[in-house]
């Protein structure tokens, strides 16, 4: 079990980057025509491996992370490294965070809304660097930003829900068990 543990996170990063292309393609009732989505579940079960999962000698949620958003990027997107750079950067910051930070569901959930925040933001100044689009601010935060962060928000505690106590086990048996 202790050597599968990164490849059943890894499975797991894989099924949600499908899921997120999937309702990609599904048009919610709820959604207002003009506001613009975007589902960021890998980078959320990424989060929470940060936070419940890794050592501070472990790098998990950073390798699956330039690995996956790397897929992202080459299947849903024109541009490629933008997701990766996006991800990988919000991950490390919030990595150094924890580090003076206790793991509780409030700080869970704090991480979860200033990560979802910080990588659209970072995602809408990278595409506006790189002149893929010239969208205002003020477009953006309304149309995009806020309908985005409070979608996954809302799965991001779905997320916590299902996978906080299993990283916290699965980190035990990883790292800290003797078999």
């Amino acid at each position: 079990m202790k050597r599968m543990i990164p490849f059943l996170i890894a499975l797991i990063c894989f099924i949600l980057v499908i899921l997120e292309g999937i309702l990609a393609k599904i048009d919610l009732p709820f959604v207002k025509d003009e506001w613009i989505i975007v589902s960021h579940f890998l980078f959320l079960f990424l989060l929470y491996v940060t936070i419940f999962f890794e050592k501070e000698t472990t790098y998990y949620a950073i390798s699956l992370s330039i690995i996956f958003s790397f897929i992202i990027d080459i299947v849903y997107t024109d541009v490629i490294g933008v997701y990766v750079f996006a991800y990988t950067a919000v991950l490390y910051a919030v990595r150094g965070l924890m580090k003076v930070l206790q793991t509780n569901f409030i700080i869970a959930l704090l991480m979860t809304i200033l990560g979802v925040v910080a990588t659209d933001i970072l995602l809408f100044f990278l595409y506006n660097i790189i002149q893929v689009h010239d969208d205002s601010w003020d477009m953006f935060w309304q149309h995009r930003l806020i309908p985005t962060s409070i979608w996954n928000i809302l799965f991001g505690v779905l997320i916590y829900l299902i996978f906080a106590k299993k990283l916290t086990k699965w980190s035990y048996i990883k790292f800290e068990r003797s078999d």
